[in-house]
């Protein structure tokens, strides 16, 4: 079985040398064939208007398909190889994605209960380098960087959501250095 958190850093790094991040790493499995699927998007994108397109993705596995026979011959003859753009409802891994869609609506589900709750949607607040805020149903809420398990923006349920009340304005920097934590396999 391939292990993948050794395998994300090498391929993280090699994502980066063709000017893309890779977001997150998941297995699927689809009639019996099973499939490491990549999340990539512009590297640094610091403009949320550009997205990653079709040409970007087939760029991204012409290289890695290369790069990976020679350097990971057996992961490539037993799991296919799929590139896939964030979505709108983009994943959030590092606090410099959060930083980057500060005042956007998103959802977070954490390892383990936070007051009781362990699912949470509301608008990204304030960040430090180890925990953010969100503003839920009035209420702002506190989550540690390291008890995520899964974020991703809810841009579909933005319209609905009541704004918020205690964030008005948009987060230009994180107050210390950031941390280059993943939040896990997704």
């Amino acid at each position: 079985m391939i292990n993948l958190t050794q395998l994300q850093p090498r391929l993280e790094a090699q994502i980066a040398l063709l000017g893309y991040e890779l977001l997150a790493l998941e297995r699927a499995s689809q009639n019996g064939q099973d499939t490491l699927r990549l999340y990539v998007d512009h590297l640094q994108a610091k403009d949320p208007k550009k997205k990653v397109n079709l040409e970007d993705c087939v760029k991204v596995h012409e290289s890695l398909m290369a790069w990976m026979d020679v350097e990971f011959p057996n992961v490539r003859e037993q799991w296919g190889l799929e590139i896939s753009s964030p979505g709108m409802e983009r994943p959030l891994v590092k606090p410099d994605h959060f930083l980057r869609f500060a005042g956007r609506l998103i959802r977070v589900q954490t390892t383990r209960p936070i007051n009781g709750q362990k699912k949470f949607k509301g608008w990204i607040g304030s960040l430090t380098p180890t925990e953010f805020s969100i503003e839920e149903d009035g209420q702002i809420k506190t989550i540690p960087f390291n008890l995520i398990d899964k974020a991703k923006l809810a841009p579909f349920d933005e319209a609905s959501t009541p704004p918020p009340k205690h964030f008005q304005g948009r987060i230009t920097a994180l107050p210390q250095a950031e941390t280059e934590t993943s939040l896990g396999e997704a």
